[in-house]
């Protein structure tokens, strides 16, 4: 699904319900308790304060009552949302340890419980996260938070059935624009693109009736964008990704679908100079290894060369957080027919901690290009069963079957990724296009007398 750690890591996979923000005028004016910081609400705005303001608030407060749980708790929030903000693990990390040490001070305090779920999902700790969120809602059923990171959790780990009893839940219990964008996330994954726009036009335009600002507004519309992005329809995207980049003003992830989208309408230039920005700090896998494509597909093969030695840098750098990239890695040392060993292990120990359909493509994908064709086609076939309409899920399908001279299944796996989105990897997609015609050359010599 393109930006799959972000549609799927970084693309859907952060916590969309948002605990009550408290700046720093309110603090000073109400006396605040557990109950009360718990009952604010899921979609409470936050007014005024940045997301490093409060960071920096919060912190300071910690500083001076280091035994206080809900300064610690509001603490680890912000750093959360600063890891929503730019995708730096660092963030989440920081959310962990003050989450952490709230705990240590309360150990049944709900909103750290639930907050520290959150960060378990962001730090792509699935079970962890379902444990702890579980545990929150098991005690408190009114802890909506909590029943959303259950279901994420879920969805994650494949459990698609469980997923959409939470979401379900959650949407007889709320009518936020979180629970219409789980609904369009879900939809997709179901193979039902059309209805998955509707949700998440619907969370939109929600999150701007609640007055919602900077980064919890730019979500909404960026993954609108995404959506609209894997469909090939390049200038309702670009309209999204406007708009995300509007409300937040270096939204990581508004320049990378602007990336995307200048660089399928042709103009590689643009799309370099924006990822040239954007992979600058914190640099992302995923990123380093695109800006590497738009290099070699602009006729710059040693800056392609550059950016594809520092991905290989960054996991060798960023071991600890590996489990946060095994899934972009495996798929970059693969379609760079690069230690392929290593891929497909990295894949494996993906489906170890997540078992969603995209973590089976990837196995698939690894298994291919190790040459385990008929291991690949089994996993490939479990990658599909939801029937999600992701061209680079047909594309792998249509290379490991033309792998297994199934000609005619491979030339129609091909042909409808192209036709779901022939943007969806330019470097791929040109392979299918190549590999469609070869079929249909070694088709057209086989009929000829």
């Amino acid at each position: 699904m393109g930006q799959r750690k972000r549609f799927a890591l970084i693309l859907f996979t952060g916590l969309l319900m948002v605990a009550a923000y408290v700046v720093v005028k309110w603090w000073q004016t109400t006396a605040v308790t557990a109950a009360s910081v718990t009952s604010i609400g899921l979609d409470a705005v936050m007014i005024t304060a940045s997301t490093d303001e409060l960071i920096a608030f919060w912190h300071s407060r910690v500083q001076q009552h280091p035994h206080d749980p809900i300064s610690l708790a509001y603490l680890g929030q912000a750093h959360w949302q600063k890891g929503r903000e730019t995708g730096d693990a660092a963030s989440y990390s920081r959310a962990q340890a003050a989450l952490t040490q709230a705990l240590t001070l309360k150990p049944d305090d709900e909103l750290a419980l639930a907050l520290l779920a959150a960060v378990s999902l962001a730090q792509h700790d699935f079970q962890g996260a379902l444990a702890l969120a579980q545990r929150v809602y098991d005690f408190d059923p009114g802890a909506l938070q909590a029943l959303a990171t259950i279901g994420d959790a879920h969805l994650e780990l494949g459990h698609y059935a469980a997923a959409e009893t939470a979401y379900r839940e959650l949407q007889q219990k709320s009518d936020s624009p979180a629970v219409y964008g789980r609904l369009a996330r879900l939809a997709w994954l179901q193979g039902d693109a059309q209805s998955s726009i509707v949700h998440m036009q619907q969370a939109a335009a929600k999150a701007a009736a609640l007055g919602l600002r900077g980064e919890q507004l730019a979500w909404y519309h960026a993954q609108l964008g995404e959506l609209y992005f894997h469909m090939g329809r390049l200038d309702e995207a670009q309209a999204q990704y406007q708009k995300a980049a509007g409300a937040f003003d270096g939204y990581y992830l508004a320049q990378a679908g602007l990336g995307n989208v200048y660089a399928a309408s042709g103009d590689l230039d643009k799309a370099i100079a924006l990822y040239t920005q954007l992979t600058a700090a914190p640099p992302q896998t995923e990123f380093v290894a695109r800006l590497g494509d738009w290099y070699a597909l602009n006729g710059h093969p040693a800056a392609a060369q550059k950016q594809y030695e520092t991905v290989t840098f960054m996991a060798e750098v960023e071991a600890a957080n590996a489990v946060l990239t095994n899934r972009q890695l495996a798929l970059f040392y693969a379609n760079h027919d690069r230690h392929l060993e290593t891929a497909l292990a990295l894949a494996e120990r993906e489906l170890e901690t997540r078992g969603d359909i995209y973590a089976y493509d990837t196995l698939a994908w690894a298994l291919y290009k190790n040459g385990r064709t008929a291991a690949a086609a089994a996993a490939m076939e479990t990658a599909l069963a939801q029937g999600t309409s992701d061209a680079l899920l047909y594309y792998h399908a249509g290379m490991i079957f033309a792998a297994q001279d199934q000609t005619a299944e491979a030339v129609a796996m091909l042909q409808k990724a192209l036709a779901l989105n022939p943007y969806f990897d330019l470097l791929q997609a040109q392979i299918a296009q190549e590999t469609i015609a070869h079929m249909d050359h070694l088709r057209v010599s086989e009929e000829m007398p």
